[in-house]
Formats: C-alpha cells, structure tokens, sequence
C-alpha cells in the first residue's frame, strides 16, 4: 500500500498526458457523404504545487520505512513470544521430572515400611500415612505431567508445527553478569523497532501540516496541448498546437483550509504523545525486568544451598526411623521439604532465563540475546 502510494505521488510530478479523438460521418438528402475525423493530445506538468507534492513523496517514503519497522517488530514479538513458551516447556519439565523423584522416593519409603509393618516392627498408621503420601504425590506427578504437554502444545502452536517431541532438561550457565539499569535504557531507545516506527509517523505528521498549508497557496501548471483535424474525401490534415501556463489560487475556502491545518496540528501532538507513552511503557517494562532478574539471581544461590540442606535433612530422617529414634512425619516432612526445595531452585534458575529474555526483548536485544544463549530448542 505505500508503495503505490509514492508511486501515485510520483506520478503527480510527471507529466500527465491524455488523449482525445472522434470519427462523425453525416449525409444530406441531395449531397455527398461527408466524414470527419478529430484527435487531440494533452499534455501538463505541476510546476508549483505549495510542496504539497514534495510532501506527498516524502510521506510515501515514510510509510515504506514504518511498514518494514512495523514487521520486524512483529517478528522480534514473535521470536521472543517463541522463547518465552520453550523456556516455561522446560521449567514445567524440570517440574515434573522432580514430581515424579519423590513419587518414586516416598513409593520406596512405602515399601520400606510395609516389610517392617509384615515383620511387627512399625504400627499400620505409618504404612497408611506413607500410602497417603504416596497415592498425593502421584496426583502431583500427573498434573505437573498434563502441564508439560499442555506447554508444548503451547510452543508448537506458536511455531506453526503439529507437534514437538519431548524436550531435554539440559545444564545451561546461570551465573550472569547483570549491567546497571542504565545500560538497557539507552539500548531500548537505540534498538526498539516500534520506538523508532514512532518518530517516523512524527515526521509524517509533520509532512502532513506542511500539505495542508498548501492550500493557503497557489498551484501552477504547464500545459501543451495539439489538435489533428480532417475530412473526407481527401483527408487533408489541419493540425493545431497550443502551450501555455495555468496558475490557480483558492483564496477563499470557508476555512477548510485552516481546519485541515488544525487537524494536522492536532494529530501530530497526539503521536508525539504515544511516542512518549511508548518510550514510558519501554521504561517500565526494562525496570520491573531488571528487578525481576535481579531477585532471581539471589533466589537461584539461596535455593541451591536450601537444596543441600534438604537432602541432608532427609538422608538424617531415614537414618533415625531405620533405628527406631525417629517417626515417620520426619521422613514424610523432609522428603515434601526437598521436593518443595528442588522446585523452588527450578523456579529460580528458569526465572533467570526468563527475565533476561525480558529484558533484552524490553531493550529491543531479543534477537541478539537468542544468538548469545548457551541453550537451544531439542
């Protein structure tokens, strides 16, 4: 569409050219046949428009300009909108693979304590709590399975495939260097598509007053226009040539002219309103990402050090039942501990690959930072 707008407006500047002709035959009672013949061709360049031509081209230009930053906005929307589903596809993995470790640790812990239930050392209520246990943690397992699917419907939907086999949970560097706030604001006002497809639609606006201003003054043409005559039966041609300038002015309009201008006036601070809302938004987006990856880092070495003391806690809680010192609330409690533990660090790990992703899609980096990762799609 813009395209053929500035070739419409280029159009304008050229010369326009129109063509006319007739053939008449006519027959009075007593006389001969009589034919004619005419043709003309017109011919007539703006000279002088008010630039509002010049406006018009300019204008077209631009539009081409917005519409490829328009797309690859969408495109960095949709890359980042892809990388967001595949990384809560692996957290929902990492989740579930946990669920299903303390499934099998609490069914073993059940096993466990029937044999001693069979031999007379441990009372039913504990083989019926550990039964309990076992039997929710399934439940668990299950659903944190139903929302692994669900998430890579979620990622093949997005990436226009039927379907996406299972995923692999794999290491990936966590330990990111996090650059001042600062950083990523300016980035955001350098790199961000839709900032810079806002300032273009500024200059449009700009354009825009400049056309509209342009019937407060005068439009000159030149015009060149010849003639081709003749008639039967001899056919002799009488051509007839003509050039000449034409110059028109609307003096008064009624105050059409002056309310266009005011509306183009008005359109253009309106959109350097939005670009101001936006460079906001962008703002806002980069300084809650930021925080958020900030707070995920501290959870990630603060869950890692909880998860070692889980572990130990349980290892200690079998280790006293076994003698008989302990009851079996401590196992179940520390082996709920450690699972709540595990997934709280893959929470946190997750969290920072998320975030960062954030953040570089708030800073307009998404492209950069997909390229950067260490992990990729399976």
């Amino acid at each position: 569409m813009a395209e053929e707008s500035l070739k419409s407006a280029r159009g304008q500047k050229s010369i326009s050219v129109s063509t006319s002709g007739g053939l008449s035959v006519s027959k009075t009672e007593g006389t001969m046949e009589t034919e004619r013949g005419s043709a003309g061709l017109n011919a007539s360049l703006p000279l002088y428009s008010g630039k509002r031509l010049e406006a018009a081209i300019k204008s077209a230009k631009l539009d081409i300009e917005i519409s490829k930053l328009d797309f690859s906005q969408a495109k960095d929307d949709l890359i980042y909108s892809v990388v967001t589903a595949y990384v809560n596809a692996l957290e929902n993995l990492a989740t579930s693979q946990v669920d299903l470790e303390t499934e099998k640790n609490l069914a073993e812990h059940e096993k466990m304590i029937a044999a001693q239930f069979d031999a007379g050392a441990k009372a039913k209520i504990d083989l019926l709590r550990a039964q309990v246990e076992t039997s929710n943690a399934l439940q668990t397992a299950a659903r944190s399975q139903a929302a692994y699917e669900v998430a890579l419907t979620n990622l093949a939907a997005l990436m226009s495939v039927d379907s996406i086999a299972n995923l692999t949970v794999e290491d990936f560097e966590t330990n990111l260097a996090l650059d001042e706030l600062e950083k990523f604001l300016s980035e955001a006002e350098e790199n961000r598509f839709d900032l810079k497809s806002d300032e273009l639609r500024i200059d449009k606006g700009e354009l825009n007053i400049i056309s509209a201003k342009s019937g407060w003054l005068p439009s000159v043409n030149a015009n060149v226009s010849t003639d081709f005559n003749a008639a039967s039966r001899r056919w002799h041609i009488t051509p007839d040539a003509s050039a000449g300038i034409s110059a028109s002015w609307n003096i008064f309009d009624s105050g059409v002219t002056r309310a266009q201008v005011q509306a183009a006036k008005t359109e253009l601070e309106r959109l350097k309103l939005a670009l101001a809302s936006d460079v906001d938004s962008a703002h806002e987006e980069i300084i809650t990402a930021h925080k958020n990856l900030k707070i995920a880092l501290l959870r990630l070495s603060t869950t890692q050090k909880t998860v070692e003391l889980a572990t130990e806690e349980r290892y200690i809680a079998t280790e006293r039942y076994n003698a008989g010192e302990g009851i079996i609330l401590d196992i179940l409690d520390a082996e709920l501990a450690l699972s709540t533990a595990k997934k709280n660090h893959v929470s946190a790990r997750y969290d920072v690959i998320r975030y960062s992703f954030d953040l570089a899609h708030a800073a307009g980096n998404t492209l950069k930072a997909m390229r950067n990762s260490e992990f990729g799609m399976n």
